[in-house]
């Protein structure tokens, strides 16, 4: 029976109370820099190249596709709990580094990049220990409502967080505000230790156990785990760079002011917000299959809305919010989905391999697709301009064509997702 059944339904509360407090307070920093324009703003103030900004949005997929599968072993060795404290040390010294980095001078540019992969760094030892942890205490009928709680929790709470400081930015926004929003956004990072240190773990859970070949052998021969990881991989690379690049676009190519980029971010916040709280509700009356294809059809269609926008058209700023809302919508429901196949996939026992090795693919998705961006804007294989039916096209709108292209391709992979095969022969647990 698994740890978690064994729990008093009291217990299990207490633990889902402080898994939703620390993710309201570690998620501050991820937001920034996953969904805000709080640091694309930072890097344009310091006058980074539209290569370096996009670079740095790419930091979390490339850390994560290196090192998700070697901290793995790291997480069994030394516990999940203390890779956790560990994680959060590193993660609250990055982002105080990226907000001292304007007083650097000359350097300011290399402190914020290097502040930047610092805090990236901790996360694919974060979220190794994370899922296992969640693992002791959340009931596979409880995972759904779970993650849609949690996430509608911590989004809501730095959807209004960046709402007020895009308003406070205005049009002739302070770097001083960024530097202190991005360090209270680092220091909050170490109360997500406060929270997870008081989890309840299974008392039987050893560390040091950990056989890595044995368990990465194990997770290559579970197909549903390989296929899912695969296509994971393939989608994440399609959508990855939407909202990061549409964020740059913004600023760089439509010219518009710091503190209406910071607002229309806010309204991707009001999307994800929105995704979460309905995800547990809709998992109750459709099948995982058919939210997976939800997503994947709209990541499709947004992606080629992107590309046909053009800058001059009238309402072009409601467009590209509703844009941003639809995109957050999907972000958030293949977050979750993920989440559940991730929890369903992972088999006792071989839980910590199983969840990093699908990580590493989603990570390996992130970084091509964001660092591929990045490149493609620095590199000369995009052309600044170009003619399609009657109007001119930039590189970045280019951009939003090939991850249409992409995630057309991928539709063909859908069939090898374990939500869509009637049966399995290896471990599957979605719950009901």
């Amino acid at each position: 029976m698994p740890y978690a059944d064994t729990l008093p339904d009291n217990v299990r509360k207490r633990a889902r109370l402080l898994a939703t407090c620390s993710a309201i307070a570690g998620c501050i920093s991820e937001a920034m820099l996953d969904f805000s324009a709080v640091i694309i703003l930072l890097f344009t103030m310091l006058h980074a190249s539209p290569m370096v900004t996009m670079f740095s949005s790419s930091l979390t997929g490339v850390t994560g596709l290196v090192l998700m599968i070697p901290f793995a072993f790291i997480v069994d060795k030394i516990g999940p709990k203390n890779a956790v404290k560990y994680a959060c040390y590193i993660g609250c010294a990055g982002f105080l580094l990226i907000a001292v980095s304007p007083f650097l001078g000359r350097f300011a540019v290399a402190a914020a990049l290097t502040g930047t992969l610092i805090y990236c760094l901790q996360r694919p030892l974060y979220s190794g220990a994370w899922y296992p942890l969640l693992d002791n205490f959340l009931k596979a009928d409880e995972r759904g409502k779970f993650f849609s709680t949690m996430r509608t929790s911590y989004m809501t709470f730095n959807g209004i967080l960046l709402f007020l400081l895009g308003v406070l930015l205005g049009k002739n926004p302070s770097i001083l505000i960024l530097q202190i929003t991005i360090g209270l956004a680092g220091l909050c990072v170490l109360i997500r230790w406060f929270c997870i240190k008081y989890f309840p773990v299974d008392p039987e859970l050893k560390t040091g156990q950990y056989n890595f070949r044995s368990s990465l052998v194990t997770s290559i021969r579970n197909a549903p785990l390989t296929g899912f990881s695969v296509y994971q991989c393939i989608l994440v690379l399609a959508s990855t760079a939407l909202l990061p690049l549409t964020l740059i676009y913004l600023r760089k190519y439509v010219q518009m002011t710091p503190g209406k980029v910071q607002l229309l971010s806010t309204v991707g916040f009001a999307g994800s917000i929105t995704g979460y709280f309905l995800y547990g509700k809709v998992t109750r009356i459709i099948k995982l299959k058919w939210l997976e294809l939800t997503v994947h059809l709209l990541y499709l269609v947004l992606s080629y809305a992107l590309f046909l926008l053009d800058c001059r058209m009238p309402h072009f700023d409601i467009a590209v919010g509703i844009i941003i809302f639809l995109n957050a919508i999907a972000s958030a429901w293949l977050l979750c989905n993920n989440s559940m196949e991730y929890l369903a996939l992972a088999r006792p026992g071989n839980k910590t391999m199983a969840i990093a090795f699908c990580a590493t693919y989603a990570n390996m998705g992130a970084a091509i697709g964001r660092t591929g961006s990045s490149l493609l804007l620095g590199g000369i294989l995009l052309a600044p301009d170009w003619e399609f039916a009657g109007r001119s096209v930039c590189s970045y709108q280019s951009i939003f064509l090939i991850s249409g292209l992409i995630a057309t391709l991928a539709l063909v992979l859908l069939p090898i997702l374990p939500s869509f095969v009637p049966e399995h022969q290896d471990y599957y647990n979605p719950g009901k």
